[in-house]
């Protein structure tokens, strides 16, 4: 009988344990997709409503242009607390390490180009990605970003990761002047080694206007 009640009790705790587990698990799904919706909706929109904002005032006199100015401060600033709360959200084991680097530089580099750029992510990046090929991308994006602030003089600029089963693309897009002659460029040649040591490439073409940027790399 102590032998039968014990084989039972330790059941209804596997069962007990798997339910709560179960619960977890929806809810970090649950999570997840919110953050997903507040990355790819709301902060897309967000951005658009202050894009839109800032050609108004640009044909308006000097002080209602100021007064939309600071309406344009305070979306960006919405979507800061957006983006800090999607890393508040989004739980270590949905949220990826790829997708995670990616937003970190590009909040960090935010402030260099005086607006917010647009991120998206195509395909399952988070599974295909490595520590190695994690970094990479980072240092692509932060490279990518960087010039478009201090050579494009750019208003508008787009990061783009796409991930297939043989192949993990970045591209960065603005909509600036070029970078034109900037001198040294060893951080070019930095994520252009990079590529080659992953049998990739990079391009920098014009996108009239504007510059693209794409660098692939294989996934091993």
């Amino acid at each position: 009988m102590a032998s039968s009640f014990a084989n039972h009790a330790s059941i209804a705790l596997e069962l007990m344990e798997a339910r709560r587990d179960q619960q977890r698990m929806l809810l970090l799904e649950d999570r997840a997709r919110i953050a997903r919706d507040l990355h790819d909706h709301v902060i897309q929109q967000l951005f658009a409503a202050g894009m839109g904002i800032q050609g108004v005032a640009a044909g308006l006199d000097e002080r209602r242009a100021d007064q939309l100015e600071d309406v344009v401060a305070r979306v960006d600033e919405a979507i800061r607390q957006i983006r800090s709360s999607i890393f508040q959200l989004t739980p270590q084991r949905f949220s990826g390490e790829l997708r995670t680097a990616v937003m970190e530089v590009v909040t960090e580099v935010t402030p260099l180009l005086g607006f917010s750029p647009e991120v998206g992510f195509n395909g399952p990046v988070d599974i295909l990605s490595d520590p190695e090929l994690t970094a990479d991308v980072a240092a692509v994006v932060r490279e990518g970003l960087t010039n478009v602030a201090r050579h494009a003089s750019a208003s508008r600029a787009q990061v783009t990761v796409t991930g297939t089963t043989g192949r993990m693309t970045v591209s960065v897009t603005d909509n600036g002047a070029g970078l034109g002659d900037t001198g040294r460029r060893s951080g070019l040649d930095n994520i252009r080694l990079r590529a080659e040591q992953r049998s990739g490439a990079l391009t920098i073409e014009d996108a009239a206007p504007g510059t693209r940027l794409t660098w692939s790399a294989s996934v091993v």
